[in-house]
């Protein structure tokens, strides 16, 4: 029997009533402070983190990091890492669970420089939205 997989897909909550994008920096390099990296206690000799994900439920907030073994793979590069995926059809990624709320609230606070995200209306996720100048409002 071979082994398991499943593919991450799309970020989903119990009813999606919302869903969207989102984008972030890379928190700059500074003497003292933690990398992505040492947030989430990977060696980055040996792993490249290729996607993350935020989780808030309620007052609980949860964050996973998903990382590229290039301990098990023989990947120098991106381009190399583009092409196993183009190879296989998928890249094998491990998930590092970082459960613990100081390891969160470090994550929040040093993983990235800046952070965006823009959720929609599910039923208008394909309407091209734009801005009436004439009537924006702040609350």
């Amino acid at each position: 029997m071979g082994k398991l997989t499943r593919p991450l897909g799309s970020a989903a909550v119990q009813f999606n009533d919302y869903v969207g994008t989102a984008a972030a920096d890379d928190a700059d390099a500074v003497v003292n402070a933690r990398s992505l990296y040492q947030i989430a206690g990977l060696d980055r000799d040996r792993w490249t983190i290729v996607s993350i994900d935020v989780e808030q439920d309620t007052a609980e907030h949860r964050v996973t990091v998903y990382a590229f073994d290039r301990q098990r793979h023989p990947v120098r590069s991106y381009a190399d890492l583009l092409e196993l995926e183009q190879e296989k059809g998928e890249l094998p990624v491990t998930a590092f669970h970082l459960d613990d709320p100081s390891q969160v609230e470090d994550f929040r606070n040093e993983a990235f420089k800046r952070m965006a995200v823009r959720l929609t209306l599910r039923a208008l996720t394909d309407t091209r939205l734009t801005i009436d100048e004439h009537t924006e409002l702040r609350p």
